[in-house]
């Protein structure tokens, strides 16, 4: 009785999540006047790509495709290289003020990023960084660095000292016991963080609204965004904009997720 219970929340959780979805893909693909049909039909009567069909023929939304890559992937490259130095750093050596790094890296996850907003833009005009892709990445890492560290630092409190001692001792350097004993054992940490880190700096609005101005930096979520009229708005082309902006994010964690949740559970219980 409660299996099937706990089966039937499930699935009703998952038609919940898959109304909108599901909503999206249709009204990409059919006529903008059909769209404000009432009452509206799952199935649409006529069937077109017109909306993607805007999308590809358009250059500056190949270029805010590009520009998203290219900022996500900065970030994520960044966040695991230096989150994993200060992550080996907490994990395997003691130094005063330790504990005060660490409660200063809890903190940042529990701080308002909105008030950060305003000191942001001062600081990238005064530095002559503002409406750069620059800007986006470094903003980006002040949130997603300090939970890489977090995170792997747990998975390498996990893996003995001993296998990196013996390494040492048949010959390896510190650094190479690193690279050939914990990155390898590690990597659910690092393919989780990562995919978290990625998975932010590809739907992040906010900043991207504040710090970007002109098309050529601009990433996904703005793009989207600017296709929102005064008095017409072309529905299917911003849903079909949405449909391709979340394609990516979709494979990669259709594939990872089993990572993803094995590394953000991992030394859950290590303080």
């Amino acid at each position: 009785m409660l299996n099937a219970l706990a089966y039937g929340l499930l699935v009703l959780a998952i038609i919940v999540i898959f109304f909108p979805l599901a909503w999206m893909v249709t009204v990409s693909v059919r006529p903008n006047i059909e769209v404000m049909k009432m009452p509206p039909d799952w199935i649409p009567q006529v069937f077109t790509l017109q909306g993607y069909e805007k999308i590809f023929s358009n250059k500056k939304f190949l270029v805010v495709f590009l520009n998203t890559m290219m900022v996500s992937l900065m970030v994520t490259g960044l966040s695991l290289v230096l989150g994993a130095m200060a992550a080996y750093a907490l994990a395997r050596f003691k130094f005063i003020g330790q504990r005060a790094v660490l409660m200063f890296l809890i903190t940042t996850q529990m701080f308002p990023l909105v008030l950060l907003c305003i000191p942001y833009f001062r600081i990238f005009i005064t530095l002559g960084l503002y409406d750069t892709r620059t800007s986006l990445v470094i903003v980006y890492l002040t949130f997603t660095l300090p939970f890489c560290i977090l995170m792997l630092r747990s998975y390498f409190l996990n893996i003995p000292r001993d296998i990196e001692e013996a390494a040492m001792v048949d010959g390896c350097s510190r650094l190479g016991a690193i690279f050939r004993t914990l990155i390898p054992m590690s990597y659910p940490a690092f393919i989780g963080a990562g995919l978290y880190t990625f998975l932010l700096a590809w739907n992040e609005f906010l900043f991207a609204v504040v710090l970007i101005e002109s098309w050529e930096n601009r990433v996904l979520t703005m793009a989207i965004y600017s296709l929102m009229a005064e008095f017409v708005t072309e529905w299917n082309t911003m849903m079909a904009f949405s449909v391709l902006a979340s394609l990516p994010l979709v494979i990669a964690f259709i594939f990872l997720q089993r990572f993803m949740v094995q590394g953000m559970t991992a030394g859950a219980l290590t303080s």
